[in-house]
């Protein structure tokens, strides 16, 4: 192992990461209120109007994927304030280690 980092974390990284999460959780919670409002099979359009049981097959259906979108939106949101929390909490250490060494006298 070289290097005196070898054991570090890359706060601006995980900060980085936790910005990507958030814009995947908005886009997969827009993408799950889109299909969730979708009214395919519920009578209010010609397709597929003379196989209802079908139309309404496909409805549930499109309801347990705006479901799992909705849920996915929901972890990586969560993810991503682990995230930040933790980048957070390694700026903390990190300061406080600085200040406690920069008090040290050899």
């Amino acid at each position: 192992m070289g290097g005196s980092n070898a054991l570090g974390v890359d706060i601006d990284a995980l900060r980085t990461t936790a910005a990507s999460l958030r814009t995947g959780a908005g886009t997969l919670a827009q993408e799950s209120r889109r299909i969730a409002e979708h009214t395919f099979g519920l009578g209010h359009d010609r397709a597929g109007r003379n196989y209802s049981r079908q139309g309404i097959a496909v409805h549930d259906g499109l309801a347990r994927i705006a479901a799992a979108l909705r849920n996915w939106s929901t972890a990586a949101a969560a993810t991503a304030d682990v995230f930040d929390r933790a980048a957070a909490e390694y700026t903390r250490i990190d300061r406080n280690r600085t200040t406690a060494l920069s008090g040290a006298r050899p």
